[in-house]
């Protein structure tokens, strides 16, 4: 009897534990159809979004980044192989991969365990999503876990919500379009050069709109006490009472606000009837940091800017197309600008050859050797001869190597070889400065130090044996004997508590006297700093290393290759040199090389350039050139007369160029530099002379025509400056004279003076 009870007592829990695990798989097997369901759902409804907003363009935004267990681990790895190598490709779901692969944009990061799409519009949106749910269903229900598929639908969750955020954006942006479509009475477009009629700025139209008038019975409008050149009726109305006129947001030039003292930040709000075209092409190239984020370039065809896709979007009827003649315009310039272009990337990587050639023959493996400053360097070289730079991941996502012009890779190339330039001799400058002066030096790089009067500690990160401005007013000075502006400065990393403690506010950054400073004594050295990349110090110990570029720069000792470094960056040095003034005098070669360039070829480059970052990195260039010289010493020489008129010690400068002039007449870099002097000095006749003198050396010579024209001008001498104002702008467009040109314009109109009968 008991043992039949405890049998039927077994059979019953055994019933019990069968109903409760059918139960449970039951429970998961629904919670799974209902996520799945969720998945679905909310893909569709991105889709309809995707729809909804389809060729609005969106602002810069953060790419979408997919990765395990957001997204199928085992998927990912098939498509990023099926991507790297399109034989993988096995059956159909591999060949819808492939065909997603393809949708994508072509700068989308595709890897094993990660996938980042930039998104540029709601196509983009589009081809994400689909990519997103076919790799999360790309293999069986059953291999499906219940965890990830909660993962995945957050995700969509997340999305759909910042879509339907974005939306708030986009849906006044379809509006925008659509009350831009009519122009009537508008009479600037989107990117076309303006001028203040009064206030005599420059500026580029980056906005419109028409605005409503309320008539009153006075003469004046309610919207304001001026009279404005109002239109009857500008969009056809029935109400033939309206009136409006048109306001638009103008980026102004920086020059020309500096110049006539109008306060902007970065751009302004003009009435139509305050304005005026510009006519004048060499007025028409605007410098303002936001040009270069709303439009694409400067059409030198059109002479307008050309909006970017956000702004051609929103005002669709402002682009005008090239008319026939100016097509056969653009056709010529593209040849010549393609053809000058190929000149230029190779000379850079014929110049990149020589130099590493230079790095080769101290040693085939500069790493090994721990020579890590050259090894620096011959990587950067060996970027330029192949043409594959290195790209930072925001430049990876936003920007499409594949598409970029022949200008551009040019650009590209001379800008890296002008950094490696820039750099060496920066360091050899500072390296046989720091020589010079390195017994006046108390303190060594890495130093934890104490400030005498305010107590705040911190790390030496660099020093300079004399302070790089003029600090005898400086607070915290004024109890020091002698001349604090022949004393050596360092450059501190404070503790921020202490700033905070000594200052009331947290201070990054200290610029300290030498005879404020000492040691920290050791029991006080326990301080958080943050330092930049290549200082490392020992965990749990207050010793923080230099990289090897700051010590060699310092001239402090690196190792038995010090004297090799500077040896081979000297030859580097000498090389690019001779290199750059077979550039500048065009027959003159260097051990049978020839560069199939010359300085024209440089200005050639410079016409052509479609933004104000271009311009800088040609006449960057051009300048190299100028400064060019066989002798190093004399180079050195020149960089420190440039350091002295940072410091504006101006006499100290003028006598370093007019040393270098006696050993080389023919230096014309020297005497544009000393002719700098004189004006700073206020001799503006011998800036004259000096500026000329450069001139007659070299008439290509933009800077000094820049010169020679402020010096007329602080001279009310309007039409001579304009003349100089002219050829420096015709040698390089983009040069800021173009506001003492524009001043200078306005000042002879109202003089009644013509500038064509001086320029006869």
């Amino acid at each position: 009897m008991l043992a039949t009870f405890t049998r039927r007592q077994f059979q019953r829990r055994t019933i019990t534990k069968d109903f409760q695990l059918s139960s449970f798989s039951t429970s998961k097997k629904s919670s799974l159809e209902k996520q799945k369901i969720l998945s679905k759902t909310l893909y569709r409804q991105i889709l309809r979004w995707s729809r909804t907003f389809q060729n609005i363009p969106f602002d810069p935004m953060p790419p979408l980044t997919l990765m395990p267990p957001r997204i199928d681990a085992t998927a990912l790895q098939t498509f990023a192989s099926i991507h790297e190598n399109e034989s993988t490709v096995k059956d159909e779901k591999d060949k819808h991969l492939l065909h997603l692969t393809k949708s994508l944009p072509r700068n989308t990061i595709i890897e094993e365990h990660k996938l980042v799409i930039p998104i540029h519009n709601a196509n983009d949106v589009k081809n994400a999503t689909r990519t997103a749910y076919a790799l999360n269903n790309y293999t069986n229900d059953s291999q499906t876990d219940l965890d990830e598929l909660k993962h995945r639908v957050s995700l969509g969750l997340e999305v759909l919500k910042s879509l339907n955020q974005l939306g708030g954006v986009l849906e006044p942006r379809k509006e925008s379009r659509q009350a831009h479509l009519n122009r009537n009475g508008v009479q600037f477009g989107i990117g076309g050069i303006v001028q203040h009629k009064t206030k005599r700025w420059r500026g580029v139209v980056a906005g419109w709109k028409k605005v409503e008038v309320i008539s009153s019975k006075s003469d004046k409008t309610s919207l304001t006490n001026k009279n404005y050149d109002l239109e009857d009726n500008i969009d056809g109305d029935d109400d033939a009472d309206a009136q409006f006129t048109v306001e638009y947001t103008i980026h102004v030039d920086e020059g020309d606000a500096a110049h006539t003292r109008t306060r902007v930040l970065g751009s302004v709000v003009a009435m139509q009837n305050e304005l005026e075209e510009v006519s004048d092409n060499d007025l028409k190239r605007i410098r303002n940091s936001l040009i270069k984020r709303q439009f694409e370039k400067f059409d030198p065809i059109k002479r307008a800017f050309i909006p970017g896709d956000l702004l051609q979007y929103e005002y669709p009827k402002d682009v005008e197309e090239y008319s026939t003649e100016q097509l056969k315009i653009e056709s010529m310039d593209m040849i010549e600008k393609h053809d000058n272009a190929k000149k230029i990337i190779t000379a850079c990587r014929q110049i990149a050859s020589e130099l590493h050639q230079i790095l080769r023959n101290v040693s085939s493996c500069l790493e090994t050797r721990k020579m890590n400053i050259l090894a620096d360097f011959e990587k950067k070289l060996s970027q330029i001869i192949s043409g594959k730079f290195d790209q930072n991941f925001a430049d990876q996502i936003t920007k499409d190597v594949s598409e970029e012009s022949s200008h551009k890779i040019a650009m590209k190339h001379l800008h890296e070889l002008l950094n490696i330039s820039t750099e060496i001799n920066s360091m050899l400058w500072q390296h046989n400065t720091a020589k010079k002066n390195v017994d006046r030096i108390k303190f060594q790089l890495g130093s934890v130090v104490k400030h005498k009067k305010y107590g705040f500690r911190g790390v030496i990160i660099a020093w300079d044996p004399y302070p790089k401005t003029d600090v005898s007013q400086w607070d915290g000075l004024q109890d020091i004997e002698g001349d604090v502006n022949s004393m050596p400065f360092y450059h501190v990393i404070p503790d921020l508590e202490d700033t905070r403690q000594a200052f009331g506010a947290e201070r990054p950054f200290r610029y300290v006297c030498q005879e404020n400073l000492e040691l920290c004594p050791e029991i006080e050295q326990d301080i958080e700093v943050t330092l930049e990349e290549g200082w490392s110090n020992s965990e749990g110990k207050n010793e923080f290393v230099p990289p090897a570029s700051l010590k060699f720069c310092h001239a402090e000792i690196n190792g038995e290759d010090d004297e090799i470094v500077a040896t081979t960056l000297g030859e580097m040095q000498s090389k690019f040199n001779k290199l750059l003034i077979s550039v500048r005098e065009r027959d003159s070669y260097d051990d049978g090389i020839r560069l199939d360039i010359n300085v024209h070829d440089l200005f050639d480059l410079l016409k052509y350039t479609e933004c104000l970052e271009d311009a800088f990195v040609a006449e960057e260039a051009i300048k190299e050139t100028w400064k060019a010289h066989k002798d190093k010493n004399v180079r050195l020489s020149l960089d420190d007369g440039i350091a002295d008129l940072l410091r504006a010690d101006k006499t100290s400068a003028l006598s370093i160029y007019e040393k270098i002039i006696e050993e080389d007449p023919e230096y014309l870099e020297a005497h544009n530099k000393k002719a700098t002097c004189h004006y700073m000095l206020g001799e503006m006749q011998k800036s004259i002379e000096a500026a000329k003198k450069v001139i007659d050396l070299n008439p290509l010579h933009s800077q000094a025509h820049a010169g020679l024209g402020l010096v007329y001008s602080d001279l009310n001498n309007h039409k001579m400056a304009a003349k100089s104002f002219r050829r420096c702008l015709q040698l390089n467009p983009w040069s800021p004279v173009s506001s003492r040109l524009n001043h200078c314009l306005d000042v002879m109109k109202k003089l009644e003076i013509n500038e064509e009968d001086e320029l006869s």
